[in-house]
């Protein structure tokens, strides 16, 4: 086996799906978090200057979703077949542009583009997302809990870091079973999975 070294903010925001992966799995990995005040000292020895990039065997690589699908690949988490493998990728893609519309408000200084953001966010983006993935929950028949297939993939990895962004709003979290039972569902399946459940109780809590 290989040897891992996950470098990203001490956040989950763009990287903490790889994250999950390895810690559902049960990998032996390091996970190293960066504070914002190391940044600057550390940006000039990163693969293009950004993060997360993950090292194997101690060379680095960059570009959060191909570290993904490269992990989901080696654990066993990307799909059984061809067409659950699409699948997986298309929700796990669209759970990185939900949260892009997140970003656009959370990191926004300007009180005003903040507050029109966060109200598009709200009214626009959030509904059509989830109302794709309720029905994408609702359409797999195997009565697995999870959103492709029979076992778990990436993409309930993924749609349980996007969930736990947008549960952070109380009033939308006090409607969520209600209006989507099956993502809800799947959203409860995964969380209590026994690895999943261990580091979501212990991962530092961040407020994205």
């Amino acid at each position: 086996m290989p040897s891992y070294k996950y470098t990203y903010f001490n956040l989950r925001a763009r990287g903490e799906i790889p994250r999950l992966i390895l810690k559902t799995a049960g990998a032996d990995f390091e996970d190293n978090r960066v504070e914002f005040s190391e940044w600057p000292a550390l940006k000039e020895q990163t693969p293009f200057g950004q993060l997360p990039f993950i090292e194997i065997d101690g060379k680095p690589f960059p570009e959060s979703m191909s570290i993904s699908r490269l992990l989901a690949a080696e654990f066993g988490v990307a799909g059984e077949t061809a067409l659950d493998r699409l699948r997986a990728d298309v929700l796990t893609e669209q759970t990185r542009s939900m949260k892009e519309g997140i970003y656009k408000y959370f990191f926004e200084g300007d009180a005003k583009i903040k507050a029109e953001a966060q109200k598009n966010f709200e009214e626009k983006i959030r509904p059509k997302y989830l109302k794709t993935w309720e029905e994408a929950a609702k359409e797999n028949t195997f009565g697995s809990g999870h959103l492709v297939g029979k076992a778990l993939t990436i993409a309930d990895l993924a749609m349980m870091d996007a969930l736990d962004a947008v549960l952070q709003d109380e009033a939308f979290k006090a409607t969520f079973p209600e209006t989507y039972p099956n993502l809800a569902k799947n959203y409860n399946t995964v969380t209590n999975m026994a690895n999943i459940k261990k580091y979501r109780e212990s991962r530092p809590q961040t407020s994205i």
